[in-house]
């Protein structure tokens, strides 16, 4: 029984190493409803917030801060389709902020734009748009901050001038890697 238990305090300090990582995974899109993946983009100019229907965001949950986090990436993917009959074009941004902020799109509160792009869509014509961000102490640091606090709000801001379109969420992934041993040398 000894001998167990030894190996069994061997096997555990091992899994205490400080090269040790644990990736955490997160389907952004798991929080919104089939159903809800689809934005209409009324005939017009002007700019819209997906998801959140107060300027709100997504609330992405997280159950502790994740102090351990070293880096990360967020992904994002859509098709922007043109229903109306004139040029559906554009501009997109990704926009995060702490759970507290209640509006993500007003640059106050801690809410940052990150991945900005810009989109032309001829007449009948769909295209896709990409938001492909790593997260360090070096690249994005301000979006890391945000999701090392725990629980965060997302959306998309789409800046628009068509005669309608629709904007639909095919994949939104964070992925963050952290060591939870690291003060051990």
């Amino acid at each position: 029984m000894p001998r167990l238990a030894l190996v069994a305090l061997i096997l555990l300090l091992a899994a205490c190493s400080a090269a040790t990582r644990y990736v955490i995974n997160v389907n952004v899109l798991s929080f919104i409803p089939q159903n809800q993946r689809t934005l209409t983009i009324p005939s017009g100019s002007g700019s819209l917030l997906f998801p959140g229907a107060d300027q709100e965001g997504l609330l992405v949950p997280l159950p502790i801060q994740l102090d351990i986090l070293e880096r990360g990436q967020i992904l994002v993917v859509a098709n922007l389709t043109n229903t109306g009959g004139s040029t559906f074009s554009g501009s997109y941004e990704l926009r995060l902020a702490p759970e507290n902020d209640l509006n993500v799109n007003d640059n106050a509160g801690g809410d940052i734009g990150l991945g900005a792009g810009s989109f032309n869509v001829p007449v009948g014509g769909t295209q896709e748009i990409s938001i492909n961000l790593t997260l360090s102490d070096t690249q994005n640091k301000n979006a890391l901050d945000i999701i090392k606090g725990g629980s965060f709000r997302v959306a998309i801001r789409v800046g628009a001038s068509s005669s309608g379109g629709t904007l639909a969420l095919n994949q939104g992934r964070i992925s963050v890697t952290g060591r939870p041993f690291a003060v051990i040398k």
